[in-house]
């Protein structure tokens, strides 16, 4: 399940007062996925993804990732685009979590992948380097071995 974090009606309709989306035809969670709430919206303007990110994310890191899709979108990759609201911002607040509304892209997860799947992974993932060139933010890699390390510690540390 990856719908940790639920709202109000009410509050997701301010929420999505501050956007240009037109009308909500429908909102529903979004089973898949492991560490954020994921929901499928539906409005007038076309499908979207809002995303509510939990705990373990960093906020101060969301800028680099949602300014890094914009900047791959730029560059000719098909990824999600944040949507902007009406303030200019593609970060706000739901549910007491940072949140952000994504383009929807159509598409299915391959369930037996085969070698020419596997070669168009490997086109994608270096036209996205060649895309990233010049993107001029930069963060600390929580997954490098030195953030790897810091988890394990305080995993193996001592609850009380």
């Amino acid at each position: 399940m990856a719908v940790y974090t639920d709202f109000a009606d009410e509050e997701f309709a301010a929420f999505m007062a501050g956007y240009d989306l037109g009308a909500v035809i429908s909102v529903k969670g979004i089973a898949e996925g492991v560490e954020n709430s994921n929901y499928l919206i539906a409005t007038d303007a076309g499908q979207f993804i809002l995303t509510l990110y939990e705990k373990r994310v960093d906020a101060a890191d969301l800028p680099f990732f949602l300014g890094l899709m914009e900047h791959l979108a730029a560059g000719g990759i098909n990824c999600p685009l944040p949507v902007r609201n009406r303030s200019g911002s593609a970060l706000g607040r739901l549910a007491g979590r940072p949140a952000a509304i994504v383009t929807f892209l159509k598409g299915l997860w391959v369930r037996r992948p085969r070698p020419e799947h596997c070669a168009a992974v490997g086109k994608a993932l270096a036209e996205l380097h060649l895309a990233g060139e010049g993107f001029p933010i930069s963060r600390r890699n929580a997954l490098s071995v030195a953030g790897v390390a810091a988890a394990f510690r305080d995993v193996r540390r001592p609850r009380r």
